[in-house]
């Protein structure tokens, strides 16, 4: 029994480490290129040199970290390539997202989506980027699980972690907020086609929009 509890709670502080070193790269703790060493891992949140080995493995998994030669593991740096591939996929994911989560919704999940897009506007006016950015993020997963679809949750999960890295990149948030309240105007009026479609034309301007920050000179 103790064998096990000890085993329970190693993976549980796996997890919650992976959770908080992930949101550290996330918020830009570690930017773009920062080099990540184990023994610095461990010293900085506490915890032995292996499950910080396992948490950098993870977020290698994830595509948050990348080996370079000389370095080691570092923070991944943005590319062109990157950006937009994923919101090839962002946006065939959230497409479906949104048109399942039109036929779907319950009331509780309308007042939600309401609540996530009205927060990031009140962020923004306070100045708070950051809330603004972490309201944005709420957004984008209650549409998943405005969808009611288990699969497509699990499939989603690790791309939104990107996709909230990424849209931290765009120095201004409230541009995506007329199309926050348009989409969830369609999810409310139970209209699949129109949520669909604005999901569609949302990830494009974003795609632009984040495009034309991270790389001004293209």
């Amino acid at each position: 029994m103790a064998s096990d509890s000890h085993s329970t709670e190693t993976v549980l502080l796996r997890g919650r480490l992976i959770d908080t070193l992930r949101n550290d790269v996330i918020i830009g703790r570690y930017p773009p290129g920062y080099r990540l060493v184990e023994r610095d891992v461990a010293d900085t949140y506490g915890v032995s040199r292996l499950p910080a080995r396992e948490a950098l493995q993870a977020l290698r998994a994830e595509g948050f970290l990348e080996v370079r030669n000389t370095r080691g593991l570092v923070v991944r740096t943005w590319t062109e390539t990157d950006v937009s591939e994923l919101f090839d996929i962002r946006e065939a994911l959230e497409s479906v997202a949104c048109r399942q989560a039109a036929e779907q919704r319950t009331d509780d999940d309308v007042v939600a989506l309401r609540e996530a897009a009205d927060a990031a506007d009140a962020a923004v006016a306070s100045g708070d980027t950051s809330g603004a950015h972490d309201a944005n993020a709420l957004f984008h997963q209650l549409l998943v699980t405005a969808a009611h679809n288990r699969t497509l949750s699990e499939v989603t999960a690790p791309i939104l972690y990107r996709v909230q890295w990424l849209v931290r990149q765009i120095p201004d948030p409230h541009s995506v907020s007329d199309d926050h309240h348009a989409l969830v105007e369609a999810i409310a009026d139970g209209d699949p086609r129109r949520a669909q479609r604005l999901a569609v034309s949302h990830a494009e301007r974003n795609r632009t929009t984040t495009l034309k920050a991270m790389f001004p000179g293209r």
